[in-house]
């Protein structure tokens, strides 16, 4: 066992990041239909519809839940293109957790957006290292109590002050409208002001609970009160680049009380 872990640690150290996606990529059940050295997050949608049906009918699925999410949350308006405008391009991003759960992710190309026209800041906020281990040295000294939250499509909340237009998916462009495309009121993975424009809306949310930010670290946030607990939230976005066209957020708050 120690030298299965010894190579392990070697591979993850020289393999990089790749290795370890591909690692996270295939950890699946024996006798999935997944192949051992398929690194999913690389498959495009037209390798998904060149699959046997069965398979392929779990991925659509996965495609159909994301855009209804997408709908539910008012991320965009079907318009007609608007000339002389960019149309930023999209694409599918796939993975399977380790339950064999599938997910499909629709990621927009920000690479093409410009700056100055499809965006103008882009700093976001982002909780120290140093913050979250002496938090968490707090808690277990003085035992206060913890317990963790994921926001899921974390990005989604944020409201965008520019206007931007992207194509429809593929595979997925509204019968007899395919001409037509998004018109994004929110925010989507791959933006470049993705990640601001969560933070915005994520502080205004805060701010209306009474919780206010500390200024030595904008990622903590304190509500205090003279008859109840004290509740600090801390923070962290996980950034995980996804081939390059786009960001995948995962957002964990850890509350303590006491």
């Amino acid at each position: 066992m120690d030298e299965v872990e010894e190579t392990l640690t070697y591979l993850a150290k020289h393999g990089g990041v790749r290795y370890l996606n591909t690692l996270l990529a295939t950890a699946v059940p024996p006798g999935s239909e997944i192949p051992d050295t398929c690194n999913i997050r690389e498959w495009s949608f037209k390798d998904i519809i060149h699959m046997p049906s069965a398979q392929q009918k779990d991925w659509i699925d996965a495609c159909r839940q994301e855009l209804d999410s997408l709908r539910e949350r008012r991320v965009y308006d079907l318009v007609n293109p608007p000339q002389g405008r960019r149309v930023i391009k999209n694409r599918w991003v796939f993975d399977q957790k380790t339950d064999r759960h599938k997910c499909a992710r629709l990621v927009a190309k920000g690479f093409s957006q410009v700056e100055g026209i499809d965006y103008d800041n882009v700093f976001s906020p982002v909780i120290r290292y140093e913050s979250v281990r002496l938090m968490i040295a707090l808690a277990a000294q003085q035992q206060w109590h913890m317990t963790s939250v994921d926001v899921k499509t974390a990005f989604l909340y944020g409201e965008l002050d520019e206007e931007l237009f992207m194509e429809q998916p593929e595979g997925f462009a509204v019968k007899g409208q395919e001409h037509k495309v998004f018109c994004l009121k929110c925010a989507l993975y791959g933006l470049k002001q993705a990640a601001l424009q969560w933070w915005k809306a994520l502080d205004r949310s805060m701010e209306r609970l009474g919780f206010r930010h500390t200024k030595s670290d904008s990622g903590i946030f304190i509500l205090t009160s003279s008859s109840g607990p004290c509740v600090i939230v801390i923070v962290y976005v996980c950034r995980d680049l996804l081939l390059f066209y786009g960001q995948q957020a995962a957002t964990t708050m850890y509350l303590w009380w006491r």
